[in-house]
């Protein structure tokens, strides 16, 4: 047994050695900034915008994510339902924005991630984001900051990093003057959706939406409640013709143009007094909750 304990504690001469005090400053000082190194996020994040707007105009701030090839950020809007990679988010803020619109993405690469294992939408390399931005309407002219914020999480083929906030700050002038009626509103593009399909970004035509309702109207047609609906309708037209003496299609020409000019005076009414709305669903999750119920 005291020969076990001797053998157990025996140390060999070369490590009775002095210790170099100053060896062990520079160690932790050396891991120190090996593991500064190792830790440091590959993403950088830069915007610029578009011209010098006026007070009300729009104008598109330009973030972009630049990385090496190798590495990848997640899609803002295309998920996978499950525990996977972080959506990347990206907020505008500053005294001059009044609202802000849906953030414009490239369409993301889907693919399989092993590491994840499941389907994954993500940018690689240099990825450009779209941000319409309206200055406020009674913004005094001058220079101003916009700060854009970041919310990623980078990953390559064998590690992620933890998620991240970078932020990037630039100066906007706002000329003096009034606002140009082509500017004030935000344009319609492709935004890509939650459910993993695209937008082409045309918008329907005032064609296609008459054709869209007209065809709506004759698919009712087809519904039970319909039914019971025709003989009391053509009963009515037919009695209302013989006491004022005029022809059913009359009649029933004004009872469609009724109809027709009731819904036209209460969309025109709900237009003009929801005026601005948008600018605030944009901005407020319960406004778009509100919107779906209604809707």
């Amino acid at each position: 047994m005291v020969e076990l304990i001797c053998y157990t504690f025996y140390f060999p001469p070369r490590l009775k050695a002095p210790i170099d005090m100053n060896n062990l400053f520079v160690l932790p000082v050396l891991f120190s900034w090996l593991l500064g190194q190792s830790i440091q996020n590959p993403v950088s994040i830069s915007a610029a915008v578009d011209g010098q707007p006026r007070a009300g105009e729009v104008v598109q701030v330009r973030v972009n994510a630049t990385m090496d090839e190798e590495w990848h950020i997640y899609s803002i809007y295309k998920t996978i339902e499950g525990t996977g990679p972080l959506q990347t988010e990206i907020s505008i803020g500053g005294t001059a924005v009044g609202a802000v619109a849906p953030v414009q993405e490239p369409e993301p690469i889907h693919t399989f991630d092993p590491g994840f294992e499941m389907d994954t939408y993500y940018h690689r390399g240099n990825t450009q984001f779209t941000v319409p931005v309206r200055i406020k309407r009674n913004l005094e002219p001058g220079t101003y900051n916009i700060v854009t914020d970041v919310y990623f999480q980078v990953c390559n083929i064998r590690l992620c990093y933890p998620p991240a906030t970078k932020s990037d700050t630039l100066k906007i002038i706002v000329e003096p003057g009034e606002s140009r009626t082509d500017r004030t509103s935000f344009p319609v593009a492709a935004r890509s959706s939650n459910n993993g399909s695209g937008s082409d970004g045309t918008g329907y035509t005032l064609l296609g939406l008459l054709l869209l309702a007209v065809g709506g109207a004759i698919l009712s047609w087809v519904m039970p409640c319909v039914y019971p609906m025709i003989p009391i309708i053509i009963s009515f037209f037919g009695k209302l013709s013989d006491e004022k003496h005029v022809g059913r299609n009359t009649v029933a020409t004004f009872y469609g143009l009724g109809i027709s000019g009731t819904f036209v005076v209460i969309g025109l009414i709900v237009g003009i007094l929801s005026w601005g709305v948008s600018d605030i669903a944009a901005k407020t999750s319960y406004a778009n909750i509100g919107n779906f119920i209604a809707t």
